[in-house]
């Protein structure tokens, strides 16, 4: 008899249970899932890299449930920011999606001021200075050219932007990822104005170019 009594005991506390989650807990979840919110999309699809304006923004309500914690909500948070990935109509904005430069502060610092970027092709690893050049490095070029080693007013004092491995990969972040320095240099990409760029160019086509440092410059 005793055991039955804390049987029905038992299923009554179930019961009791069960009420207390399905009219105070459940309401109170389908109501958080059924709450909306105002937040900001794109209303065509915006590339990366693309500058983004007011006339690309819409606001749209959106449901609650589920919405990442860094979705932005305000257009004055979105407008003049550069989008780091491919935005599309469907994607909620979140800040890792946003970037207050084109490329990266460096480059669009470099493209600001006039200046390009150029690479050029290093036939041997004495005409990279030995692989001890670094981003930032100042040098010269000499271009040898029918047998006869040419030096060009334009190609004196030119800044390393970086510097590339055979696989087009820069050599820095090489390193770094594979804390290693043994990586062998095949390309430079210089910091250039019009003048140097056409020279260059012209020296990669027509002859061969040998790197000498000068000095350590801004990137360092």
């Amino acid at each position: 008899m005793k055991f039955l009594q804390n049987k029905i005991l038992i299923g009554a506390g179930c019961i009791l249970l069960a009420g207390i989650f399905a009219f105070a807990v459940l309401p109170g979840m389908y109501q958080g899932k059924g709450g909306t919110e105002r937040v900001i999309k794109v209303s065509g699809t915006v590339s990366a890299g693309t500058k983004i304006e007011e006339a690309m923004l819409t606001e749209v309500e959106v449901g609650s449930f589920g919405l990442p914690e860094t979705v932005v909500k305000e257009k004055k948070d979105i407008v003049g920011k550069y989008a780091r990935t491919e935005i599309t109509p469907e994607d909620c904005i979140v800040k890792s999606k946003l970037s207050d430069y084109a490329a990266n502060e460096k480059l669009d610092g470099i493209l600001a001021s006039g200046q390009k970027l150029v690479t050029v092709t290093l036939p041997s690893i004495a005409a990279g200075v030995g692989n001890h050049l670094q981003a930032g490095d100042v040098i010269s070029l000499i271009c040898y050219k029918d047998d006869v080693p040419m030096v060009y007013e334009e190609l004196k004092n030119i800044e390393v932007y970086s510097i590339e491995n055979d696989a087009a990969q820069d050599i820095a972040e090489v390193n770094a990822a594979e804390e290693k320095s043994d990586t062998v240099a095949a390309t430079l990409t210089l910091i250039v104005n019009d003048t140097q760029a056409k020279r260059l160019v012209e020296a990669e086509y027509s002859g061969k170019l040998h790197a000498v440092f000068e000095r350590k410059g801004q990137l360092q």
